[in-house]
């Protein structure tokens, strides 16, 4: 553990599974010309700046934050790729974006005016559109304003169109909502060919989605996935996971494992209850392991009394409502007509990876809580500690 840190609950980031992931990408797509992982949020929760650093060992020219924040913050701790900034700014970010040498994705006219306003400066864009998710970005219909626009400005240069994929998971469907994006995009894409520009819009679903067709052997030029050599922007798979259950073709591993260790155990008689609002009774008399990390730390309190965690390399039942700093097992089980006290330095998972190989995915995890593994990994809170591990971190 690390020095400073007292309680045995941490968050294990592996970062050889990291490169392991993106590699797999850059494996099925050898050739594409713009790959930018994702690492807002924290990356995802996984430590921003330590991703960013092994990201740039492999190799990796691009990466994508939300905020400016977040862009400075990898700025100032070293990293030098081209990083994007997806978010939005306003007058004061515009002049920070500059400043750090950072590229602005552009999503309506008062952000081109912001850049415009300051002289002798050329400043290179990505320009958004909005293909249908209707969240950020220049509507389909001012192209052909915005292609007149940058025919004439000398000041702001647009390099790459991108938009937004709001179900990539259909977009294996030729004419599902992700088609029907891209080919609303295209006609843009079209458009803007003589500024030499390039365009991405795929994200972890679409990347896998254009996998499994090119391995299926029904790649066909008639598919809008395939109009285009389109740029990839992964996140969630980079970190071991997707939202595609039927993914057999990019194999991914999970880079986080959220893990404790029993802070005691408790025997627990038939008839009583067992944490806040007695909303779980003991069958039997049983034994309670107690865990020291809670929701404060991003394990949801809707998990209570019905999420599994591997305790000692076995998957076991939390018990009992989770508390703001611990949460309750019952491993009558696995501890049963044995020395309960040789069980007090057991590993817990709580999603990840044990030790023996055992494997509770964030994704399980976030079905049962009723959300999503993107909200599973960035709900591990600051107060747990990130412990890097893997031959790329020690090397670096």
């Amino acid at each position: 553990m690390n020095k400073g840190t007292y309680r045995r609950t941490y968050a294990e980031v592996n970062l050889d599974n990291l490169a392991h992931n993106v590699r797999e990408i850059q494996k099925a797509f050898p050739n594409n010309p713009f790959l930018c992982p994702m690492v807002k949020a924290d990356a995802y929760g996984h430590g921003d700046i330590q991703v960013a650093k092994v990201l740039e060992k492999i190799g990796i020219k691009y990466l994508g934050v939300c905020l400016i924040e977040e862009a400075v913050r990898l700025r100032d701790a070293g990293i030098i790729a081209n990083i994007l900034v997806f978010g939005g700014f306003d007058q004061d970010g515009a002049q920070i974006l500059m400043e750090y040498n950072l590229t602005p994705v552009v999503t309506n006219w008062e952000q081109l005016a912001a850049l415009d306003a300051f002289g002798g400066q050329v400043t290179h864009i990505h320009l958004k559109f909005d293909s249908g998710m209707n969240r950020l970005g220049f509507r389909l219909e001012d192209a052909s304003k915005l292609f007149d626009y940058f025919s004439k400005n000398k000041k702001v240069k647009v390099k790459a169109l991108l938009t937004h994929l709001y179900n990539g998971e259909d977009a294996h469907e030729g004419q599902g909502q992700s088609a029907t994006q891209l080919k609303r995009f295209y006609s843009v894409v079209e458009l803007f060919k003589p500024f030499g520009v390039f365009a991405h819009a795929l994200n972890s679903s679409g990347i896998i989605n254009k996998q499994m067709i090119k391995l299926a052997g029904s790649e066909s030029q008639s598919h809008p996935l395939f109009y285009e050599d389109w740029g990839l922007r992964p996140g969630l798979m980079i970190y071991g996971y997707d939202t595609l259950t039927e993914n057999k073709t990019i194999q991914l591993k999970p880079v986080m494992s959220l893990k404790a260790q029993v802070n005691t155990l408790r025997r627990v008689p038939a008839g009583e209850v067992v944490s806040y609002g007695g909303k779980w009774t003991s069958e039997r008399d049983s034994i309670i392991a107690v865990i020291s990390l809670g929701y404060a730390d991003g394990y949801h309190r809707t998990l209570s009394n019905q999420s599994i965690v591997l305790f000692a390399g076995q998957r076991v039942r939390t018990v009992g409502t989770v508390c703001m700093d611990y949460l309750m097992l019952d491993v009558t089980d696995v501890v049963q007509n044995k020395d309960y006290k040789k069980f007090l330095d057991a590993e817990v998972v709580l999603f990840g990876q044990s030790e023996t190989g055992a494997i509770i995915s964030a994704t399980e995890l976030a079905h049962v809580a009723k959300t999503n593994s993107y909200e599973i990994l960035t709900s591990v809170s600051a107060r747990v500690p990130r412990v890097y591990k893997g031959t790329i971190h020690e090397r670096h």
